[in-house]
């Protein structure tokens, strides 16, 4: 109730006092220069938080893909090595590829799915930890068994 009524009184002030819309303009003016700058303060430390460790210093080890109960859900599982000097790895976020290939030629493969996967983990520099995520195939096709998987790391977050 209070809010209302001091709106309704922000309001007729601004329609009767030429002093006080221009206070208010210039407010407003100035509430929006700091929003924008925090905004983008923010944005520099969220791109600074995902270049710190380059993806060249991180190794995925021993990645396996096992199938689960339906033909779309996965086990991925491995490990990672965090090769950065100095930075600790909060979360990664892989590229993961699923090829259909034919039976006797990997040269006639289809990608049948191709989707981001995000693991949270942390790993201090020179160290490495195991994972094991379920991840599902987001594919309307008639999948068969015969599937290629491939993987990139597209960036890294750390601490």
């Amino acid at each position: 109730m209070i809010k209302w009524i001091f709106g309704i009184a922000v309001l007729a002030l601004i329609i009767v006092s030429p002093r006080f819309r221009k206070f208010a303009l210039i407010f407003l003016l100035i509430a929006s220069i700091i929003g924008v700058a925090l905004w983008q303060y923010q944005e520099y430390e969220r791109n600074k938080s995902k270049n710190s460790i380059h993806p060249s210093e991180l190794v995925l080890q021993n990645m396996e893909f096992k199938s689960l109960d339906t033909d779309y859900e996965f086990e991925m599982s491995g490990r990672i090595i965090n090769n950065s000097e100095k930075y600790t790895l909060k979360s990664i976020v892989l590229t993961i590829t699923t090829q259909e290939c034919g039976d006797s030629n990997q040269a006639d493969c289809l990608i049948v799915s191709e989707q981001q996967e995000s693991l949270y983990l942390t790993i201090p520099p020179h160290q490495a930890r195991y994972f094991k995520k379920d991840i599902y195939l987001y594919s309307n096709q008639n999948i068969k068994k015969n599937l290629v998987w491939g993987h990139s790391i597209r960036y890294a977050v750390s601490e």
